[in-house]
């Protein structure tokens, strides 16, 4: 540990990782920055993760202190997430923060590279960067997730708009989540809104590199409906407290395209053709609405053909 270095803490949340929490751990041990400590929360798994989790701070306390909580009920993703933050929190020697999800890997200049660049950016709360989706099973890449038809950006509107920001590779200045905390109420969507009411806060900056690798799998599922109503939920969170109300909206007809998806996927074509209509202008509003555009069409023709 380089004492010299600002202190960084990972918080990782986790909930029946057991076959990835190991590897995940593992890929923090292998950074290039020194200066880390380790916060691990349990939401109470019903696998092996605490029995791993155990074991692997026992192998490697020597190498990063390691802190652990295993819950003895289940508070749900933004609480857990709330949880280990607060763990880094409480020491008061962290100065940088990164919520991480206990299945996800870091390569291995993440941290050294985030810390560089809010170091420089003095004034800005928050960084990410650019990131790859593996396929769980394979450990085969799917793809980047800024590429030709996916760009990023610092601008506060777009940030709001396109949900540009990939929440795996987020790192915070401390006073941003002294001031902020995972809304509850909000299941799937609460990592978005916190990384725009952090930007909001103090600014965002982009590192152009693959710092993460985001793990694909079945496990990732989720309750579609409740999904899309929640975007518009934070939406409207976002004009009630902020304003932004262009870029919230533009942010909630998301939900519509996926509306529009489960319709087509129902066999609903009396309705698609009502939810394509209505949309048919935002296509071509965006690069990312132009490619839900393509993967409409690629759906429909799936279904003729």
């Amino acid at each position: 540990m380089d004492t010299n270095q600002p202190k960084v803490a990972v918080s990782i949340a986790c909930y029946n990782h057991e076959k990835y929490i190991e590897s995940c751990l593992a890929s923090v041990l292998e950074q290039t920055y020194k200066n880390i400590v380790i916060f691990v929360s349990d939401d109470c798994s019903t696998d092996r993760t605490a029995e791993v989790l155990n074991n692997f701070v026992d192998s490697n306390k020597n190498k990063y202190p390691i802190s652990i909580n295993i819950k003895s009920q289940n508070t749900g993703v933004a609480e857990n997430f709330n949880s280990v933050v607060e763990m880094a929190l409480n020491d008061k020697e962290v100065e940088y923060i990164i919520p991480f999800a206990g299945d996800d890997l870091m390569f291995k200049t993440k941290v050294e590279r985030q810390v560089e660049a809010l170091e420089a950016n003095k004034e800005r709360h928050l960084c990410y960067s650019n990131m790859q989706w593996f396929n769980s099973s394979t450990s085969k890449t799917i793809l980047n997730h800024f590429n030709f038809l996916f760009k990023p950006s610092e601008n506060i509107e777009k940030v709001i708009a396109e949900a540009i920001i990939p929440t795996p590779t987020l790192c915070f200045r401390r006073v941003a989540l002294e001031k902020l905390k995972y809304n509850q109420k909000l299941r799937y969507v609460n990592d978005y809104l916190i990384a725009v009411e952090a930007a909001l806060l103090g600014g965002v900056v982009y590192i152009p590199e693959l710092l993460v690798r985001y793990r694909k799998h079945g496990a990732s599922i989720m309750d579609t409906t409740l999904f899309l109503e929640e975007r518009v939920d934070a939406a409207n969170y976002i004009i009630e407290h902020y304003g932004y109300e262009s870029s919230a909206r533009h942010f909630a007809e998301t939900a519509r395209f996926d509306y529009l998806i489960q319709s087509l996927n129902k066999g609903n074509y009396k309705d698609v053709i009502i939810r394509f209509t209505l949309l048919l202008p935002r296509f071509f509003s965006s690069q990312k609405w132009f490619f839900r555009l393509l993967k409409f069409f690629s759906l429909s023709l799936k279904r003729v053909f």
